[in-house]
């Protein structure tokens, strides 16, 4: 019997000049934690691969911008912004959101 080929994890691309940007009560530097910790939550941790990125050339005031790479494709792929004060639930949430199966004709 073959072996059952992995899927590919989805990349997040976490913008870390976003990070530094970031107020220091916002806690930029160990927002890459938190969202691990999240994803692990939700059972995303083993189906996503958080990445650092130095600039995605989106520079949005007081959020933080994560590049989704659905698949080896990139067909799907966009930018999530996401509020550091969620600690990545915003983002597990997103995630969730689209791996849900969708609801088909009867």
């Amino acid at each position: 019997m073959a072996a059952r080929e992995e899927e590919d994890p989805i990349e997040l691309h976490l913008c870390h000049r976003c990070l530094m940007r970031l107020p220091v009560d916002a806690g930029g530097v160990d927002l890459p934690r938190r969202v691990r910790e999240a994803l692990k939550a939700h059972g995303l941790a083993d189906k996503t691969q958080l990445i650092p990125a130095s600039c995605l050339g989106h520079c949005p005031t007081g959020k933080v911008t994560v590049l989704v790479v659905p698949d080896a494709t990139a067909r799907g792929t966009h930018a999530k912004l996401i509020d550091p004060k969620e600690d990545g639930e915003d983002l597990a949430r997103h995630l969730c959101d689209r791996l849900a199966p969708k609801a088909g004709p009867p």
